[in-house]
């Protein structure tokens, strides 16, 4: 059967090279001008029939020698035309094919065969204004063609006119009978809609196809991430959470996880990140030691101190003090108020640092000094904590917090002198202005307590300047001016320091002593909100009282 197909293609393949033989023979003892030319012309019917059934059989290269010669002779038959249009267009010679199509629209404009070919030379030619003005005249004609509207909505797409080409989808969409392909087309119109940032069609369009392949991978994945592009975390993980039940592959099964995993993070669950980390540790291919560290990261955010720091000392120990498990051992260490074990991980790390890692090192570690100094200072051991702030300047001599905790102890200490000194260094130092606010609030307090009123001044205006909202600036601001006797100013910045901070107990008892000589009732309020916050506060309570007795008699 076989051997005879293969026959029957070489007859017909002979057949059609005699007859285009004898029609070549007959053209040219036509253009010859002999009489046996003559005899032999060729009628208009025969010659498009030939030349069609070279076109059929794929001789491109016959039609176009047949039709050029013919159209020498006979330049008006358009049909033959035609034909050798389309013969140059699959033969890739598009120049010359619109040079065709071209001649053949001069005499016949709404020729919607050539407007097709002249549309697909545009596309090969890589110009898709051109050939979208052609196929937008070919869908007038053809409505019902899903090639048509295909290709329509393609280069809607490709000329990034995204409304045009969802509406030509959805019209093809329409057309489409197979599930799998209307399927496909769904897809395509959510990504154009994503594209154009409208949301709701995307999803609509995603659900669509969801409709028809409820537990396709891919279209569920990109639902989820459009959840989370519009910060739609609950029912991202509601998608997820679904993908889970029929996911399998390990490569999607671990992005997931992941991507669940980070969506608790970001909602602050740390206890369902940590459920979940612990089922990803069973998924092939999955990262063990890196999800271990995030449990134990996870436990640390939940204040499970003690879990986290077994995890990190074990994952310590497999990596050999590796670097970055090491930072996050030592920062454990100092939430659990373990700062001998955090230096000695930070004096480890030292030893084999490169100059990149030491400089990080030095860092944490002056930071860690200041930690440790706080706490013995809110113990009211001052002279440990100087001597751990001295400390940190071995790691960082300019670290601004340094000298400004050196400043607060000096305060406390009432050696107010050296905490004008101390909050001076920290402004100094403080180079990129971050915590400029509190430096000079300490800087406001020290002055007032050494009665230089106009340094007071100086910084609280600073202060102010940086930050016009800082309710402890405006509360201090207020003192200054209660104690100069400005009492409209002083009312109107213990106000603003309520308005930024309604908790402001002090500002509020302060303004209700300012009320208590015109505007009694009003202090009784405020002195009644600041025991509601505060039932111990004995200077509200006994003013409270005071007022009471005086408005008996």
């Amino acid at each position: 059967m076989f051997i005879s197909s293969n026959i029957m293609m070489f007859v017909i393949a002979l057949v059609v090279a005699a007859a285009a033989i004898y029609v070549l023979y007959a053209i040219i003892l036509y253009q010859g001008g002999s009489g046996k030319g003559e005899d032999l012309q060729l009628s208009t019917k025969n010659i498009l029939e030939q030349v069609k059934v070279l076109y059929d059989t794929q001789e491109y290269a016959l039609v176009q020698l047949l039709a050029t010669k013919y159209l020498d002779r006979v330049p008006g038959h358009l049909d033959v035309r035609i034909y050798l249009a389309k013969a140059y267009y699959e033969d890739k010679k598009y120049n010359q094919a619109i040079k065709h199509c071209s001649i053949i629209l001069k005499k016949k404009p709404n020729n919607v065969e050539t407007h097709e070919v002249l549309g697909n030379c545009y596309i090969k030619k890589h110009m898709p204004g051109k050939a979208l003005k052609e196929y937008e005249f070919i869908y007038e004609h053809k409505k019902d063609d899903k090639k048509v509207i295909r290709t329509l909505a393609e280069l809607y797409r490709e000329t990034e006119q995204l409304f045009m080409a969802i509406s030509a989808y959805g019209v093809l969409a329409e057309l489409t009978t197979v599930e799998q392909e209307t399927a496909d087309i769904y897809l395509i119109i959510a990504e154009l809609n994503e594209e154009a940032h409208d949301y709701p069609a995307a999803f609509e369009a995603y659900k669509s196809r969801l409709a028809i392949m409820p537990t396709d991978v891919e279209t569920n994945k990109k639902l989820a991430e459009l959840y989370i592009k519009i910060s739609n975390y609950p029912v991202a993980i509601e998608t997820l959470l679904y993908m889970l039940t029929f996911v399998t592959e390990p490569k999607m099964l671990l992005w997931v996880y992941d991507t669940l995993i980070n969506l608790y993070v970001e909602t602050d669950d740390y206890q369902k990140a940590i459920e979940y980390s612990e089922k990803l540790l069973d998924v092939q291919g999955s990262d063990k030691f890196k999800i271990r560290d995030n449990i134990a990261i996870f436990n640390l955010k939940l204040n499970n101190v003690q879990e986290g720091i077994l995890i990190l000392e074990d994952l310590a120990l497999m990596s050999q003090n590796g670097f970055d498990v090491t930072i996050e051992l030592a920062k454990a260490y100092i939430q659990n108020k373990e700062y001998t074990k955090a230096r000695d991980r930070y004096m480890l790390l030292l030893d084999k640092a490169t100059p990149k890692e030491a400089k990080t090192v030095n860092t944490l570690t002056c930071e860690m000094y200041i930690q440790w100094a706080i706490d013995k200072a809110e113990e009211g051991k001052f002279e440990e904590s100087f001597d751990l702030l001295r400390s940190a300047m071995q790691f960082n001599p300019i670290n601004s917090e340094i000298f400004y905790n050196m400043g607060k102890n000096h305060f406390k200490q009432k050696n107010y002198t050296g905490a004008v000194e101390g909050a001076n260094k920290a402004i100094e130092f403080d180079k990129d202005n971050q915590n400029q606010a509190k430096y000079l609030l300490l800087l406001s307090e020290a002055h007032h307590e050494l009665g230089n009123f106009f340094e007071e001044k100086k910084a609280l205006t600073d202060l102010l300047k940086i930050d016009e909202k800082n309710p402890d600036g405006l509360y201090r601001l207020g003192l200054m001016y209660a104690a100069q006797h400005d009492i409209k100013n002083a009312e109107d910045a213990f106000k603003n320091a309520i308005l930024y901070n309604p908790e402001h107990i002090y500002a509020k008892y302060n303004l209700a002593l300012l009320y208590e000589n015109n505007n009694r009732e009003r202090a009784k309020e405020l002195y009644m909100e600041v025991l509601a916050q505060d039932p111990g506060f004995t200077e509200a309570k006994n003013a409270l009282n005071d007022l009471s007795t005086t408005d008996f008699y």
